[in-house]
């Protein structure tokens, strides 16, 4: 009995394995998307980055849990690329990286 026990077990350890893998994937997923900007969000960022001399950038996405937004490759007119981090909260400019 108990070996027709352990074998059972042993039948559940990869179908739980696999549930972990899963769940774990879907977490991810969630996390990713929760990093993007809401419409609202990325209108009133790109509004700033606008008044602030930017023309263009690749990507918008929230950090340090929520407290800040990075901007990833953001180009000024004259061709000048920086990485950037804004405030959540009033989208003041934390930090400023050139990457030319």
């Amino acid at each position: 009995m108990q070996s027709i026990q352990r074998a059972g077990f042993r039948g559940l350890l990869p179908l739980a394995l696999a549930l972990s893998l899963v769940a774990s994937a879907a977490a991810q997923q969630q996390r990713t998307e929760n990093d993007a900007p809401t419409p609202e969000q990325q209108a009133r960022i790109e509004a700033v980055l606008r008044e602030r001399g930017f023309v263009r950038w690749k990507e918008i996405e929230r950090e340090d849990d929520g407290r800040s937004w990075e901007v990833d490759d953001a180009y000024t007119a004259d061709g000048r690329r920086f990485d950037l981090r804004l405030s959540a909260d009033d989208l003041r400019e934390i930090a400023r990286h050139p990457e030319n």
